[in-house]
């Protein structure tokens, strides 16, 4: 019998964590309603959630059965969708810090909106869905398989193994509070697997009990063999975004596929909240891969569909094997400046080691009926892990803490980041302590709360290994593939962030209209200091932020002809850092300026030395220069968008150099002693005498990347050149860039651009004159190719 189910929910979450008894609860309401053409009492619905609703059959099983049964050999609960119909929710709503205040009275309470009003359109909705994002010619089924065992080592345990075909997962609005802002509109069109098989019971949260095992399976995802190159994709999925109504350009990602199969370790609960670990030894395997399209002329009776009108950009994913996992999930979200109390929110903690067959793809993207990659793309896999000599305890990809919670302008927030300092996840520092022992200046930035949106909180971050090898997969013929023995090298020391966006009601198409604002201060860090002579010290290459190219054919001291790619040579910027801060920044997405960022307040700025030596141990280094750019703008502008061929990836901008003389702008010039705003400098390759530097300061006027097609004469350009396209046979990397500089650039809002003008050029401090550039037009090429 087809039943069209309508249910409108307000579910509030409301998690607390008690120690004292190491519970943790987690309380949902929801009202519940139902149509039909004769009513359907409720208590009559909410039984039919424990009984099948197809023709899976119900049975109970003795004692003697439950001792002895495996695999799905159990009581199995069943739920169809028909054909044509849908499971929808008008609202579905996460209440946080109801009633609660901060030190100064300030109102806390914000919730998380899924779906509607009562008296729009906007929902959530389940339903079966096809390929093509077309009505679902099927019915939806879902599955849930209950297990009772006992395990090898003698444990009882419950499992429980849910299963379902593709379906059309849609939330037509994501909002803060006012539900006539909002993020967009999300769908996801999959079919997967979720199972859990526990130790000691379920939720058994004891190191003893390790033989639990975790699968989530989206895409039908086959990993049979250990070996990520032969897993492939049964039943690819598709998500979908936009930010405006139906028929709004969107970002669409094509051979969706997402695996953790932990096979074992430990899943329960204790006093923090949810755990899941796994056993000292064992094998998890983890991917997370999809291709990047642009659609940017579905109208509103073909959203989000894939189609003709969709335009490939990218192959992007992370596949293979994982160690020493552990996740921690916390009922816990920012805390306050005055008391360090923590509101109510979400926080997760994780950490991994990355086996080696570990890899990181990048490359074309291309549509594949099979989810079979038939792309050309690069393999960054084999990593090592940077050295721990002096006794770190880490793993080798760390998200300390990663906190989801609501934030006002009216109400307190977490304070600032330190760039050059140490940021404490649960502290707000009224100032900077150093990290790099006072070689480097410190600064305290910060960027309060400026609307009611999404905090995101990171504190702790790090990557502390690098891809030892690089690998070109030719879509074409697996003759042309190279392993040049090369590699790409980026570790990130230490990672703070503080995150706040904003849900919008514009469309993200129009000018001044984004989708949603954000305001962001990141700092990825370098720690450590220097020695008497100003070298740095060991610690700046073990817990440091490099970003280096290496040779893996180079054989050092050290070499081991067992794994031959694990040492080499590299040269590139070591022992950096990387600051990112903007206010109230604009992001759109639309048929003209693609995926767009705008601002009137932006910082970014690099810094680090440049130098070489062999690699991973660093026994030998030879440093060049530090070199130091500040770049401040008061007007920013950057695009990105795929060509209309779909065979490159063009961007474009706007840059309006500056010295925005702000709370977030670098105002000594890093420890120059005055604010010398936009800068580029090259100091000695001596950490106690940074002052000694070539400088270009006070850099003003204006940058654009034209944001036509390249071949137009105009923007950039990123195209991955594959070896049977090419007539040597080589496969490339190249990027092309054009910029009009002064007054041959365009402003975002018409008129000529603004004279480059280098207002200081110093040496050690001494002001050797100016520089301007009244107009000027670049061009630049850089192309990787084997050699």
């Amino acid at each position: 019998m087809a039943i069209k189910l309508e249910l409108r929910l307000a579910a509030i979450f409301i998690f607390t964590a008690i120690k004292a008894t190491a519970a943790f609860f987690t309380v949902i309401a929801m009202c519940l309603k139902t149509e039909k053409n004769n009513n359907m009492p409720r208590a009559v619905f909410a039984a039919m959630l424990f009984f099948p609703f197809a023709a899976h059959a119900l049975q109970a099983l003795s004692e003697q059965e439950l001792g002895a049964v495996q695999g799905r050999d159990g009581v199995t609960i069943g739920l169809e969708v028909p054909q044509g119909q849908s499971i929808t929710a008008e609202q579905i709503r996460w209440e946080v810090d109801q009633g609660e205040v901060d030190a100064n009275s300030d109102s806390l309470q914000n919730h998380l909106i899924i779906g509607g009003t009562d008296i729009d359109a906007q929902q959530f909705a389940i339903k079966p869905i096809d390929l093509d994002g077309t009505a679902g010619s099927q019915a939806l089924n879902f599955a849930l398989a209950i297990d009772s065992y006992t395990n090898n080592e003698g444990r009882a345990g419950l499992g429980l193994d849910a299963t379902w075909n593709r379906m059309r997962v849609q939330m037509d609005s994501l909002s803060v509070t006012d539900t006539s802002r909002s993020f967009g509109a999300v769908a996801l069109d999959a079919g997967g697997r979720f199972a859990v098989f526990g130790d000691g019971g379920f939720a058994n949260s004891s190191l003893i009990a390790d033989q639990a095992r975790v699968i989530v399976n989206v895409g039908d995802i086959n990993n049979t063999d250990p070996d990520p190159n032969t897993w492939t994709m049964g039943q690819p999925g598709r998500l979908f975004y936009r930010m405006g109504p139906a028929g709004s350009t969107e970002v669409q990602l094509d051979n969706f596929g997402f695996l953790f199969d932990m096979h074992q370790g430990t899943v329960g609960v204790n006093s923090d909240g949810i755990v899941v670990s796994s056993a000292p030894g064992s094998r998890t395997d983890l991917n997370l891969t999809f291709d990047v399209y642009a659609n940017v002329a579905n109208g509103a009776s073909t959203a989000f569909q894939f189609n003709e009108q969709s335009i490939p950009m990218l192959l992007f994913g992370w596949r293979g094997g994982i160690e020493d996992f552990d996740l921690q999930l916390r009922p816990q979200g920012t805390w306050l400046p005055d008391d360090g109390a923590f509101t109510q929110g979400l926080t997760a903690s994780l950490g991994f080691d990355l086996a080696d067959n570990f890899q990181f793809i990048l490359g074309e993207a291309r549509y594949e009926d099979s989810g079979n990659e038939g792309q050309s793309y690069l393999e960054f896999t084999q990593p090592i892990s940077l050295p721990t000599t002096l006794g770190q305890t880490r793993k080798d990809l760390e998200f300390g803490y990663l906190t989801l919670d609501t934030v006002s302008a009216a109400h307190q927030s977490v304070g600032g980041i330190c760039f050059g300092g140490a940021n404490t996840y649960g502290s707000t520092p009224s100032a900077c302590s150093t990290s790099t022992g006072g070689v480097l200046p410190t600064e305290l930035l910060e960027i309060a709360p400026s609307d009611t949106g999404l905090a995101i909180i990171n504190r702790e971050w790090g990557l502390h290994a690098y891809s030892s090898k690089v690998v070109y997969r030719d879509g074409v013929s697996a003759a042309n593939n190279i392993d040049e023995g090369w590699a790409l090298i980026y570790t990130l020391g230490d990672i703070s962030t503080n995150w706040y966006l904003y849900p919008q009601s514009g469309d993200g198409a129009t000018p001044g209209s984004p989708g949603f604002t954000m305001d962001v201060v990141a700092a990825i860090q370098t720690e450590g200091g220097a020695d008497a002579n100003g070298r740095p010290d060991r610690s700046r290459w073990e817990n440091g932020t490099h970003l280096m190219i290496g040779d893996t054919d180079f054989q050092t001291s050290y070499h081991d002809t067992s794994n031959p790619t694990a040492d080499g040579l590299a040269i590139g910027l070591m022992g950096a850092d990387l600051l990112f801060a903007t206010n109230d920044m604009g992001v759109g997405v639309s048929l003209g300026d693609g995926l767009n960022l705008s601002s009137n307040e932006v910082r970014l700025q690099l810094r680090g030395m440049f130098g070489g030596g062999d690699v991973p141990r660093m026994e030998s280094p030879v440093y060049g220069s530090y070199i130091d750019m500040n770049l401040e703008m008061d007007e920013f502008v950057f695009k990105i968008f795929p060509s209309l061929n779909g065979d490159a990836i063009n961007f474009g901008g706007f840059l309006s150099l500056a010295n925005l003389n702000n709370g977030f702008s670098n105002d000594t010039g890093s420890g120059h002693g005055h604010d010398d705003g936009t800068y580029i400098s090259f100091a000695e390759p001596n950490l106690n005498k940074l002052n000694v530097d070539v400088r270009l300061a006070d850099i003003t006027g204006d940058i654009e990347i034209p944001s036509n097609f390249i071949l137009a004469g105009g923007g950039g350009k990123i195209d991955l050149l594959s070896a049977s396209g090419e007539a040597d046979g080589k496969p490339k990397l190249r990027i092309e860039n054009n910029l009009n500089v002064g007054a041959l650039a365009t402003k975002p809002g018409g008129g000529a651009g603004d004279p480059l003008e280098i207002g200081r050029i110093e040496f050690g401090g001494k002001d050797l004159g100016s520089m301007i550039i009244p107009a000027a037009k670049i061009y630049t090429s850089l192309t990787l190719e084997q050699q």
